[in-house]
């Protein structure tokens, strides 16, 4: 028998096809797992990102395909709003095109490959865009995803970072530190907002940790993904033009609402308890099909 890998059909496949075919390897999980991230170059097709592209442009104009059950609690840059750094929350509820990027089956089965769970439903997306020339303004502080998500039971749950235009390295690369994934007492990295990257640092340094970030530099078509606990951020936008990105975090079938306060008290709250329907138990539901689709197994 001839071997799948010499097959015309399989020489012939695109790039993104054959890269689908491969990711993840287990040499890729093995990466994951050990660093709290992992690269897939040319995993999403041309068409995946142009079309993504055009749904933006449709986006930031003001159109919208469908509306959300709440008007407010989330971030939602539109054009009367000062420039800088630009955050849609939910933009795969409201458009089409950024609907079926994020619905993608290559994404949905490397989230579910990567994170040893069988299903997989959104949880939330962010459309990010870092405007050229200003300053500190752009920057994004390090920070934990899981920090913003004490409202769920998941420890498996994960993020994919895909850019949607070429960038260089003085335009703002996410940056990742290895390893950090598997650290404990990081929940009060719910500093997204903060430009002192410095600062934040050493603050990770004087809890007895490695601070040695890695630049990532991707192409649109390649997809970074990251555990919910893998401290990341960016630098500011310094080059000619925006720096464009979507993320897409993700949630096991198996993740629940629970109740979570601090220290001192403070009820922690996610934009998707509103957005969600109640359960019988009178609590937000996780797996409401109209906020947080299943994306694997595709339907």
């Amino acid at each position: 028998m001839t071997p799948y890998w010499d097959c015309k059909e399989y020489l012939m496949m695109p790039e993104h096809a054959y890269v689908r075919a491969q990711f993840p390897t287990k040499e890729d999980i093995d990466s994951y797992n050990k660093n709290g991230f992992v690269i897939a170059r040319g995993l999403l097709s041309p068409d995946d990102i142009d079309g993504a592209l055009f749904g933006i442009d449709r986006y930031y104009a003001g159109e919208r395909d469908w509306s959300l059950p709440v008007s407010g609690g989330f971030l939602d840059w539109k054009a009367e709003h000062a420039d800088g750094l630009r955050i849609n929350d939910y933009v795969s509820l409201q458009n089409t095109e950024l609907r079926d990027l994020v619905m993608q089956p290559a994404l949905g089965a490397a989230f579910s490959a990567l994170s040893g769970a069988p299903v997989i439903r959104l949880f939330h997306d962010q459309l990010i865009s870092k405007s050229p020339s200003f300053g500190a303004d752009t920057a994004v502080g390090w920070h934990v995803d899981g920090a913003y998500w004490k409202t769920c039971t998941s420890n498996r749950m994960l993020t994919a970072w895909i850019p949607l235009v070429p960038y260089t390295e003085e335009m703002g690369p996410i940056h990742f530190i290895p390893g950090s994934h598997l650290w404990e007492g990081f929940g009060w990295m719910t500093t997204f907002n903060e430009k002192d990257l410095d600062a934040l640092l050493e603050r990770v340094a004087a809890e007895g940790q490695p601070t040695e970030p890695v630049a990532v530099m991707l192409e649109p078509g390649d997809v970074s993904f990251h555990h919910a606990r893998t401290i990341h951020g960016s630098p500011p936008n310094r080059g000619a033009t925006p720096r464009i990105a979507l993320t897409v975090h993700v949630q096991d079938g198996d993740n629940r609402y629970t109740s979570f306060e601090d220290c001192r008290g403070a009820k922690a709250v996610h934009v998707n308890d509103a957005l969600c329907r109640q359960g019988t138990d009178g609590l937000p539901d996780y797996s409401d099909d109209e906020i947080c689709p299943q994306v694997w197994p595709a339907a």
